[in-house]
């Protein structure tokens, strides 16, 4: 998919592993390219936070980084040597990572959720993102919103695994709530959509009338 004004696009890509990249969306490689991906198991609503922000008009204010947002959710915050940053959700699920390399700089934020985190990385990983360091500050902040929001999500019976650290709600019958919050959101994203371009039809100049030529007297 191609916004209408060809500033940014959308690609999915469905493989066989889940686990690979299945979602792109970059700038259309225009100035200051940036781009990010997820992979096939990023829950919906995550990969919806960073398309939804597209939609919406760029903030005038300056947004909040990733940092910000995140300890503002009561994420734990470390910084190595070479400057990475580190943050890790309340649940330990969860890690958002700048990666700073001594010889090229900033590479990025890199955002992996695991059953574990252990010393030599995340063990039985669910889901992992990635984002360009040149992706603008409201995209960062958008997807940052989304991975840390507390609200909790709707899913099917069995869509939902057997973790320890998953907390579930009442069962009940999902299926309007889904279609309800789904035109929401279609709702939304049609109130940010460009208008057309009108024009103004020009008429056509009157052309003289003509006496219609008299009928014979009889």
């Amino acid at each position: 998919m191609t916004s209408p004004d060809h500033a940014f696009r959308v690609d999915l890509t469905p493989t066989p592993s889940s686990f690979h990249r299945w979602w792109r969306i970059d700038n259309n490689y225009g100035p200051g390219f940036w781009y990010v991906t997820f992979n096939g198991d990023t829950p919906a609503e995550i990969v919806a936070g960073l398309t939804d922000a597209l939609i919406r008009p760029e903030p005038d204010e300056p947004a909040p980084s990733v940092i910000e947002v995140l300890t503002g959710r009561g994420w734990e915050h470390a910084t190595s040597e070479t400057g990475s940053q580190r943050l890790t959700s309340p649940d330990a699920i969860v890690q958002v990572e700048l990666y700073v390399s001594p010889s090229l700089g900033v590479m990025g934020w890199e955002i992996e959720a695991a059953h574990h985190h252990g010393e030599h990385g995340p063990e039985q990983r669910v889901w992992r993102a990635y984002l360009d360091a040149s992706t603008p500050a409201h995209l960062l902040a958008a997807v940052a919103e989304a991975i840390s929001n507390p609200t909790p999500v709707l899913r099917a019976r069995f869509k939902i695994n057997d973790s320890v650290q998953l907390t579930q709600g009442p069962e009940f019958a999902i299926g309007s709530e889904v279609v309800s919050a789904h035109k929401q959101r279609l709702a939304e994203a049609r109130r940010h959509r460009p208008r057309p371009h009108l024009t103004t039809a020009v008429a056509a100049p009157a052309l003289p009338r003509t006496a219609a030529p008299a009928r014979p007297a009889r």
